[in-house]
């Protein structure tokens, strides 16, 4: 079974909509297909952004799809870290988290920041993909 870590973009866009390859994921989760993994960091992140963008009536939404998570990582997120010049400094506890939780892949929406040439060479314990890319590279289900 894979162990997915989902970034707070994937966190968000879940909450916006139940048709989106984000929400897709949180289902394969809550039928046992996979793990879901996530941090406090992404989980702060998301939830300031829900407020802000969507209002606290999507809130209870949030809350439901993040009680599906196995674990959440709350480690500090003061350096040194591994990944130190691979990607920004804001998105470095994303990196850390997915590590120390040793899962298989890293779930993002951000293309900019994780999908990145720098980021592909890397040796990284894991992978890096769209909710979409995971969900199609996994047409057994």
């Amino acid at each position: 079974m894979h162990k997915l870590f989902l970034d707070a973009n994937v966190l968000f866009a879940a909450t916006c909509s139940k048709s989106g390859a984000s929400f897709a994921i949180f289902e394969l989760g809550r039928y046992g297909k996979v793990e879901l993994f996530s941090s406090v960091y992404a989980v702060k992140e998301a939830k300031v952004n829900i407020e802000k963008k969507l209002g606290v009536d999507a809130l209870p939404m949030f809350y439901e799809l993040i009680s599906n998570l196995k674990t959440l990582d709350s480690q500090d997120c003061e350096g040194p870290f591994s990944y130190e010049g691979l990607i920004a400094s804001k998105d470095l506890p994303i990196l850390e988290s997915a590590r120390r939780q040793r899962v298989d892949f890293l779930i993002t929406l951000d293309k900019k920041d994780f999908k990145t040439r720098r980021l592909a060479e890397a040796d990284l314990p894991f992978q890096i993909v769209l909710p979409g890319e995971y969900l199609i590279s996994r047409r057994e289900w």
